[in-house]
């Protein structure tokens, strides 16, 4: 491997490590007829992920969220109807 190489890695794990810092990951359900509200709400850092259900009346979003930001999401998610909000905190990760 080269310098560059090893730099690179180098940048890739930091980078990694600082987006742990700033972001938290926030899960919920919401119905099918207000997804598009909610990640409106939850765009994330790219996209939300959206998982289908068992009841297909109703979706799992899972999508970064700005550490700072966390309490005053959760409260919108809570008043359009999402349920069961998870924000479980990030160690590291690789973008």
């Amino acid at each position: 491997t080269t310098h560059q190489d090893i730099v690179d890695m180098l940048k890739r794990r930091l980078d990694g490590y600082i987006t742990a810092t700033k972001f938290v990951m926030v899960m919920y359900n919401v119905s099918v007829d207000l997804l598009e509200k909610a990640t409106v709400i939850t765009p994330g850092k790219r996209s939300p992920t959206i998982t289908a259900l068992d009841d297909p009346n109703f979706k799992a979003v899972s999508s970064l969220v700005a550490t700072k930001d966390v309490s005053e999401k959760m409260d919108q998610l809570h008043e359009i109807g999402a349920t069961d909000i998870l924000v479980i905190d990030i160690h590291n990760s690789l973008m």
